[in-house]
C-alpha cells in the first residue's frame, strides 16, 4: 500500500472515528456515516497532506475514489513545484 494511500486511509478513519484498520479502499463513505461536512473536513485534511488541491468530493463513494484524489492532488503539487523551479 503507498503512502499516499495510507495518509488517505488514516485521514477518513480520523473524521469517521473508525479504526484505521476498518477503512479499506472499497469501503462505502455513506457505510461510514459521512456527510457533505465530512468530505469538506476530508478535503482539507488531505490537501495539507499532500501539499496539493483535492477535487471530486461531490463524487466520491468509496474510500478508493478519496485516496485517486489524493494521488492526482500529489501529481498536481509535483507538477506545479517543478514548474516553480
Amino acid at each position: 500500500m503507498s503512502r499516499t494511500s495510507r495518509k488517505a486511509r488514516r485521514i477518513v478513519a480520523a473524521v469517521a472515528m473508525f479504526p484505521r484498520q476498518c477503512i479499506q479502499p472499497d469501503t462505502r463513505l455513506d457505510d461510514l456515516g459521512l456527510d457533505m461536512l465530512d468530505r469538506m473536513e476530508i478535503v482539507v485534511a488531505a490537501e495539507s497532506a499532500t501539499g496539493g488541491f483535492v477535487q471530486g468530493e461531490n463524487d466520491w463513494e468509496t474510500v478508493g475514489d478519496v485516496i485517486a484524489a489524493c494521488r492526482a492532488a500529489v501529481i498536481y503539487g509535483e507538477c506545479q513545484h517543478g514548474a516553480n523551479t
